[in-house]
């Protein structure tokens, strides 16, 4: 029998339930009264899998199945396509592939439970022949030569390869032209029957539904058999250092782009530690390199840095570093310029009320996400996957101190673990 239990906030005043469907499936379910209702629906399999391990047996895949599936899985045996189903019912649909799980999601005003019955039917019921797979490698070999031709991309991924020796975020989620060209409708199904799975899967739901009437559809379409998810990604060793401290390339662009990359090993088991390290770089970002801050304004004033500059920190459950890119016609000068500015900020301290701004931001930014079912079904979906409750985020951002940011500070920013990308003009 599912069982269900529930979430309230007393700060918020919402409340969202968790079933976990017989079939091992975890089901969110926010009843939320708004014009628009969001579903996710994700599997915890993305770009980074190429090899893994499911019943003692070592599977290698070529690079780029998990987004190769996401295109075909929107395919019906039929002939019919899970677009054309969508806009029938005046929804619209989407799925998107990260490195670690790919997403399969639809925005409806109507018709809401046929939505959700259509967006489980179509990703549970796989069909491909060995035509509709050479065809597809065809359309994602366009996509993957787009993304080899934008400067912007080509930046971020050499960013990633020349911080990374084993660690296969700096693998390319599309694969290469190469990659997909042997992929065939046998490797698809295997991935499907491996992982796409219910007990390897989250549904994610936000808005004018109930979870009774949600628990009756998943009833229905995945049905009550347990399958038990028996696939495990295999580990790999990453150094601290990064493995290459610059890197460039020339492209038709304008004026010169860059990535600074800081890798960071230090990451915990723990998912409340990871969010806390995540709220906490951030909050000391913003405190070093927000656009209204001392830094940013020396530094385009002196036109060693364009407007655009960004900085932000990701992190997951193998990868985390920070990232700063814009435009600058001296990245190395602002590279430099970013070590000087960390060494004086670790001499002379932070502002603790620079802190206490910052940390307000978190709180205020957490709090407007709940006004947006998309941004409710998203966080539900990660949370899940991290096995966070939503309700709890508050007690991660609290957990964030003006001395824990200032031991990110000194602990975080070693030299060895720099990397600068840069994409230069051809014509220069």
């Amino acid at each position: 029998m599912s069982e269900m239990i529930s979430f309230e906030s007393a700060l918020l005043g919402e409340k969202y339930y968790k079933i976990k469907h017989n079939s091992g499936l975890n089901v969110f379910v926010f009843p939320k009264e708004m014009t628009t209702t969001y579903g996710v629906f994700s599997v915890n399999f993305g770009g980074n899998v190429n090899e893994y391990l499911c019943n003692g047996e070592r599977v290698i895949i070529p690079q780029g199945c998990a987004h190769f599936l996401e295109h075909k899985l929107f395919e019906n045996e039929d002939g019919s396509n899970a677009d054309d189903i969508f806009a029938y019912l005046g929804a619209y649909d989407n799925a998107y592939t990260s490195n670690e799980r790919t997403a399969y999601l639809f925005s409806a005003t109507d018709r809401v439970s046929e939505a959700i019955e259509q967006l489980l039917y179509f990703v549970t019921h796989p069909y491909f022949t060995m035509e509709t797979v050479n065809k597809e490698i065809g359309i994602i070999a366009e996509e993957i030569r787009g993304c080899v031709d934008d400067p912007y991309d080509r930046c971020y991924m050499n960013m990633l390869g020349a911080m990374y020796f084993e660690n296969p975020v700096r693998n390319e989620i599309c694969g290469s032209e190469e990659s997909i060209s042997r992929i065939t409708p046998e490797i698809l199904y295997r991935c499907c029957e491996d992982f796409y799975t219910p007990e390897n899967m989250v549904l994610a739901l936000c808005g004018n539904v109930t979870p009774e009437a949600v628990l009756e559809i998943v009833d229905r379409e995945i049905g009550k058999e347990r399958r038990r998810f028996a696939s495990t990604l295999e580990s790999f060793d990453e150094p601290r250092e990064v493995k290459c401290g610059f890197v460039e390339k020339k492209m038709p662009v304008g004026k010169p782009l860059f990535c600074i990359g800081i890798k960071d090993c230090a990451i915990s088991a723990s998912a409340f530690e990871r969010y806390r390290r995540t709220e906490g770089m951030n909050i000391l970002l913003h405190m070093m390199f927000s656009e209204a801050g001392e830094f940013y304004l020396d530094m385009l004033e002196s036109g060693i840095v364009s407007p655009g500059f960004d900085s932000g920190y990701s992190s997951s459950a193998k990868t985390a570093y920070v990232m700063m890119s814009g435009e600058s016609d001296f990245p190395e000068t602002l590279l430099e310029r970013i070590k000087e500015h960390i060494s004086k900020c670790r001499r002379e301290g932070l502002d603790r009320s620079d802190f206490e701004r910052e940390k307000r931001c978190v709180y205020a930014s957490y709090i407007s996400d709940f006004d947006s079912t998309e941004d409710i079904a998203f966080a539900l979906t990660s949370y899940a996957y991290d096995g966070v409750d939503l309700f709890e985020y508050p007690k991660i951002i609290e957990s964030v101190t003006f001395e824990y940011v200032c031991e990110l500070l000194d602990t975080v920013f070693d030299d060895e673990c720099f990397t600068l990308s840069v994409i230069r003009p051809e014509n220069k």
